[in-house]
């Protein structure tokens, strides 16, 4: 059996891997949306920082200097990208997390005693269906939800075990913390308290599941004390409005993207092929696929009706996290305007987590109640499998038999510019799309006819069906990630020679390149690969994150996360179509350049050069010097503002510290001008000194008259906290690991049919 095991999860990984196996060996490395955008800069910023032995919670190159958005060593398993420390290196680490996505899920399906078949056929499912792969798109939540099942696997072995079981469930959670994918997190908890409850609501199961979730939390106390503290002086902490929260809620009519995957686009080729505009008219959902397949679904009503184990918490789950996913197509509304703490998350469909594990969980039951052999389990699927199956390949026969109501929709549904020859194209395309699908749960309906009729044995008619659930899911998902050469990354050589000039120790101003003329203009010529050539033009003009790894410290910015403190967001201003109306706000951020996709004429800048990168062609970058500087980036000032004769220079400085060397003839205070944050502390001459905030946003700290020694460093607030909370917790886990585990009582076992 071990060897079988074995066997099953080295096929389980490999599939899994599947999606984007030839692009890593290629070399290429992943690029769309947040990825290139935000969490690849950040996650190279951070690594660069551990090579040089410094742990960078500040980042001074955005916003000004803002806290780190995420800390550098949180997510062990991230340590591994030190062995390879570019852009493959991060996409394969993150890669590799959706077989060990499909891997924990299968050791949860062994766990509930299901047949190994019928776990893998879930681990597919849960793995390879569209919210996990889409979930890669957003970095954190693809670590997160590898982790999940272990979440619930160690929450259901705490209840009924003995204080190692409660340790290692411990591990699992506080491994799923220090991820900061906190809305998965908190769903997988949720889900691991629904499935590990005893169903006799014994107080000791309760207590040990309890104890582990918090001794979890304990563990990963540095992160989510770090985590706490930036929030706490962001637009997060402050709460968002209803509207921003209930964003990228799930239309209804989005939920047809679980049997048609090709619903709003062309997810082979979704940054080039969508057609979703009328329902996302910010641009991309926030996850680019919710399918799992009418196969899926077919399947996963054999295991509703007829698993053994857990079926009615699963359904309740499910129904659940669609209520909440709907968001303002739903009843939530409420909720989210009368509870404050709820603001603090954003976007609904998040919540589809909870609806993908629980049919994932429901697919694997139907599996196993398929293996068995029950002859009613057989007619469930015969009857989903052609209830789901046929309307969706009939779908084909539409427009010859309700044209009409074709018209209708393509009048509505397809984005209005579009020529109607392209909308019919759309069309069919999507309509195959349906009936591909649909002919594999026709598939899996003739699959259970035959086995009704003796000609299949039950034990390979579930392997056909799996690796059927499996083909489905690859065939849909494949494109969702697309990738790219690692030379994608590299600053073009044109713009790296531009580099000393914008290294002079001021900062950068971007205009947004979509908010440029020039970039529509010269997107239209790139119709094949406008995505990347967008993100293309974004690394060109060094637009925020682009700029980390050019070591070109910006300022005004726009904020990606919600994670930047106020009192440094750039507010609706900071546009280039008011450049004049900025002029002051970018001499006091001590900007000396702007960059530019579009021409600009104003009195404020000074043309320095035209830059024609060979990769964004025809499109050019304009890069301006800001006339008649700021204040400069270091001062001495008196309490009402007025200069104090003296010096401030500069003696090293790190990411997280600053030295200077001050000669005051008089008391002053100095003003750094650099961000400011909680957790700022300052010495004068050895000696603790207050960090006060000057002009709004920059750090003061007041010196006396004569030469002194001045040493700011930044430690972020909650991390000293939180590093002693885990050592606490990291003592009651060893207590926890050298005991002696009991004899299990029943709740560990199987637990009664729901």
């Amino acid at each position: 059996m071990t060897k079988r095991l074995a066997a099953v999860a080295a096929v389980v990984a490999v599939v899994a891997a599947l999606p984007f196996a030839r692009g890593l060996l290629s070399g290429h490395a992943f690029f769309f949306r947040d990825l290139s955008l935000h969490f690849f800069p950040l996650r190279r910023f951070a690594l660069d920082g551990l090579r040089a032995a410094e742990l960078r919670y500040w980042n001074p190159y955005l916003h000004e200097g803002i806290p780190s958005p995420f800390p550098p060593i949180s997510y062990p398993i991230e340590l591994l990208q030190l062995l390879h420390p570019d852009e493959w290196g991060l996409s394969l680490v993150l890669a590799l997390h959706v077989p060990l996505a499909a891997l924990a899920f299968l050791a949860l399906g062994r766990h509930l005693g299901l047949e190994p078949v019928a776990a893998a056929a879930g681990s597919f499912v849960y793995a390879l269906g569209g919210f996990c792969l889409s979930s890669l798109n957003l970095y954190v939540y693809a670590e997160a939800m590898a982790w999940a099942p272990l979440v619930i696997l160690g929450a259901r072995r705490a209840a009924g075990g003995g204080g190692r079981d409660v340790a290692l469930a411990a591990i699992a959670t506080a491994m799923a913390w220090s991820t900061v994918g906190t809305e998965l997190v908190l769903q997988s908890i949720l889900a691991a308290v629904v499935l590990s409850w005893p169903p006799s609501g014994r107080r000791a199961a309760i207590l040990r599941v309890t104890a582990a979730l918090l001794l979890g939390l304990g563990l990963s106390a540095p992160t989510t004390g770090v985590m706490s503290g930036v929030v706490a002086v962001s637009e997060r902490g402050r709460g968002f409005t209803p509207a921003v929260v209930l964003a990228q809620s799930v239309h209804p009519l989005t939920l047809l993207q679980v049997v048609i995957g090709d619903f709003y686009g062309d997810l082979s080729d979704v940054a080039n092929r969508w057609w979703g505009e009328n329902f996302f008219p910010r641009g991309f959902p926030y996850f680019l696929s919710l399918y799992l397949g009418a196969a899926t679904l077919a399947v996963a009503a054999v295991g509703a009706r007829c698993g053994r184990t857990l079926r009615l918490r699963l359904i309740v789950l499910a129904a659940f996290g669609v209520v909440v996913c709907l968001g303002r197509w739903g009843v939530i509304g409420p909720i989210v305007e009368a509870l404050p703490l709820v603001r603090r998350f954003r976007f609904p469909t998040k919540a589809f987590f909870t609806v993908h594990l629980a049919v994932s969980l429901l697919a694997a039951l139907g599996v196993d109640a398929l293996a068995s052999g029950r002859r009613p389990a057989w007619r469930w699927l015969a009857a989903a499998g052609l209830a789901l199956g046929g309307p969706l390949t009939g779908g084909l026969l539409l427009p010859a038999l309700a044209p009409g109501f074709v018209r209708y929709f393509v009048a509505g549904f397809f984005p209005s510019d579009e020529p109607w020859p392209l909308r019919e194209r759309q069309l069919a395309h999507m309509l195959h799309d349906a009936a591909a699908g649909g002919a594999l749960a026709l598939a899996a309906a003739a699959i259970a006819v035959v086995v009704l009729r003796g000609r299949l044995r039950p034990g390979l008619a579930v392997m056909g069906l799996a690796a059927l659930l499996a083909a489905d899911l690859l065939r849909t998902g494949a494109g969702l990630n697309p990738m790219v050469t690692g030379s994608f990354y590299h600053l073009s050589a044109e713009m790296t020679a531009q580099l000393p000039v914008l290294r002079d120790g001021s900062r950068l101003f971007v205009c947004e390149p979509v908010s440029s003329r020039a970039y529509w203009a010269g997107r239209a010529l790139h119709p094949e690969n406008h995505e990347a050539w967008t993100f293309e033009t974004y690394r060109e003009t060094m637009t925020p994150d682009f700029n980390l790894l050019a070591r070109v410290p910006t300022a005004l910015g726009e904020d990606l996360t919600s994670l930047v403190p106020l009192a440094a967001t750039p507010g609706r201003d900071a546009g280039c179509d008011r450049i004049g109306m900025l002029a002051g706000r970018l001499r006091a951020a001590g900007v000396g350049h702007v960059v530019s996709l579009d021409p600009l004429t104003d009195p404020a800048l000074r043309e320095r050069a035209v830059v024609a990168p060979s990769r964004i062609a025809p499109v050019a970058v304009h890069i301006y010097d800001v006339t008649s500087p700021g204040p400069g980036r270091l001062a001495l000032v008196d309490a009402g503002g007025a200069a104090v004769a003296g010096r401030v220079t500069l003696l090293r400085e790190s990411s997280d510290a600053v030295e200077l060397a001050v000669d005051a003839e008089a008391p002053a205070q100095v003003v750094l001008r650099d961000g400011y944050a909680p957790g700022w502390r300052a010495w004068v001459d050895d000696a603790p000194a207050a960090v006060t905030v000057a002009e709004g946003h920059y750090r003061a700290v007041a010196v006396p008259a004569g030469s002194h020694r001045l040493r700011l460093a930044y430690q972020p607030p909650g991390l000293r906290a939180g590093l002693g909370v885990m050592a606490l917790s990291l003592c009651v886990l060893a207590l926890l690991m050298r005991s002696r585990r009991p004899a299990l009582d029943s709740a560990a076992g199987r637990e009664a049919p729901a």
